[in-house]
């Protein structure tokens, strides 16, 4: 396949004019400037007047169109995948919550039996788990009866009968009992997160020297920011290896802070996620998360005295509000492609438009809409 005339953002996350990309065996094999003198044939597309970005990343998401990752239904992940293609979306890690065991299994099945299909639109990274490993003070709307202490244990009985890599990131709280070791023998398998914590600043710099490296939506379900007391916050966003996610909603986190934040983690350490349940896509209504009702109103999740409980955006949706902030448009694009890429280490596969990498793109017209979208160069969206 080829796509000709498009104007590219290039793996500098600068704009190009007038490209072809060649695409073979799902990946780019070439990028040159087009010309009228280029033969074509039946597999060339033409995207003149549309830009090409990388595909959005989603690193934390639960839900869409009534469907929910702790289902464990393929039907619903399906459902999802088809969600997230329209948003632009080109790959993502279906989350899970603090539920039953045997549910949680059940889950990671069902996500293991939908990796191994061709997915209908988005495809499926990996399983995240948010949860149990949370703390009891900070779970919000997650049920704390499934709350327990960080065990390998636990996760090499979930995943049996199934592939390691099945799972890649593991949220955690790093004030728990049994976090360090955890920490410790988890960290060259999977992505450890801080998350629902009330951590100290002491207590997460620690856990930070012994492995985890990212922040689950930072600002949320954590102590604040103190000049006295940084907490764990002030952890995440000091240390310059450590990555952190924000919901970009408007909602989750002021757009003050988020211009903050954004001043700090600057290009390669900010990451966009949805944190979307199960009526994302949907009407307002009451709508099941983790075993508790959720009403949506307006767009907005409350589980009750105006307590958010996971949103109803999309990546896309949160690009277009860093825009609107202002925030670069290279800044707000990274943090919705390669910065996802770069926390699970697939950088060198997807998260931008480079020879070698998967074709996960997005076609937009010059308003920054959504027109196409292709997940390992095949067409999975079409306006």
């Amino acid at each position: 396949m080829r796509l000709t005339h498009a104007d590219i953002v290039d793996p500098s996350f600068s704009l190009q004019k007038n490209r072809t990309l060649i695409i073979e065996e799902g990946r780019i094999v070439s990028v040159h400037e087009s010309s009228v003198s280029e033969s074509s044939s039946d597999e060339d597309l033409d995207l003149s007047g549309m830009i090409l970005i990388p595909g959005f990343i989603d690193l934390h998401i639960h839900g869409a169109l009534g469907a929910d990752t702790s289902d464990g239904e393929v039907e619903g992940l399906k459902k999802i995948s088809l969600y997230l293609a329209e948003k632009g979306v080109t790959s993502f890690c279906p989350t899970t919550m603090m539920i039953p065991k045997e549910k949680l299994t059940g889950a990671l099945h069902a996500a293991d039996a939908f990796r191994k299909e061709a997915p209908p639109g988005a495809r499926m990274l990996g399983v995240r788990l948010e949860g149990p490993f949370l703390s009891k003070q900070k779970c919000g709307v997650q049920n704390t009866e499934f709350a327990q202490d960080p065990s390998c244990e636990f996760i090499k009985e979930i995943l049996k009968d199934l592939p390691e890599d099945l799972i890649s990131i593991i949220d955690i709280a790093p004030e728990l009992e049994g976090a360090s070791a955890f920490i410790s023998e988890m960290k060259e398998k999977y992505v450890l997160s801080a998350a629902h914590t009330a951590a100290s600043y002491d207590v997460c710099r620690q856990a930070i020297d012994l492995g985890l490296s990212h922040g689950t939506h930072l600002f949320n379900a954590m102590e604040p920011l103190s000049h006295h007391a940084p907490g764990c916050v002030g952890a995440l966003l000091e240390d310059p290896s450590v990555t952190c996610e924000l919901i970009c909603d408007g909602l989750h986190v002021h757009p003050a802070v988020l211009k903050i934040a954004f001043a700090v983690l600057g290009d390669k350490r900010a990451v966009v996620v949805s944190d979307a349940m199960r009526a994302a896509g949907m009407p307002d209504g009451e709508y099941d998360l983790g075993g508790t009702m959720v009403r949506v109103k307006n767009g907005r999740t409350d589980f009750g005295g105006g307590r958010l409980a996971g949103s109803t955006t999309d990546i896309y949706a949160e690009f277009r509000n860093l825009l609107d902030l202002k925030i670069p448009f290279g800044t707000a694009l990274r943090a919705c492609t390669l910065n996802p890429a770069r926390v699970l280490n697939i950088d060198h596969e997807t998260g931008s438009i480079e020879i070698g990498k998967y074709a996960d793109l997005v076609a937009l017209d010059n308003e920054y809409n959504v027109q196409k979208v292709f997940v390992k160069g095949n067409l999975v969206y079409e306006k």
